[in-house]
């Protein structure tokens, strides 16, 4: 797969990515009032856009192995990373702020997990697409 095809395959991914860091910056005072912490969903949102761009990698590689059951479990693999650093990084979150914590930032993350998932799962399913058409 050439270097455009896989830049067109993962726009969705960098345009959700730059909606959410614009809606973090932008409505930084509204976030606030909801008692969500912008830093803490901007540091999600950046946390979750880095994995899916390394399932991404992940999922490109097993789409070499004539194995079509690499490529499903590459899928799976993804959607664990993910689920498993993003558990750890809230586990982190809530035990280093203390009292000062946002469970509402927490919640919102996980409602971006499920977004970006989404997004990986149709990516996933696009590539797989492209490989078969070649």
């Amino acid at each position: 797969m050439d270097k455009a095809t896989e830049n067109k395959i993962i726009v969705p991914l960098f345009t959700f990515f730059i909606i959410v860091c614009g809606f973090c910056s932008f409505l930084k005072s509204w976030l606030t009032s909801k008692n969500i912490d912008p830093l803490v969903l901007g540091f999600g949102n950046i946390l979750l856009f880095i994995l899916s761009l390394a399932v991404f990698s992940i999922q490109k590689k097993a789409l070499k192995n004539t194995n079509p059951q690499v490529f499903v479990r590459a899928i799976m693999l993804g959607t664990f990373i993910k689920l498993m650093v993003i558990a750890i990084a809230v586990a982190i979150y809530l035990v280093a702020s203390g009292e000062d914590r946002s469970v509402y930032a927490v919640i919102a993350s996980m409602v971006l997990y499920v977004v970006y998932t989404i997004i990986d799962v149709r990516i996933a399913s696009k590539l797989n697409r492209r490989n078969g058409s070649s």
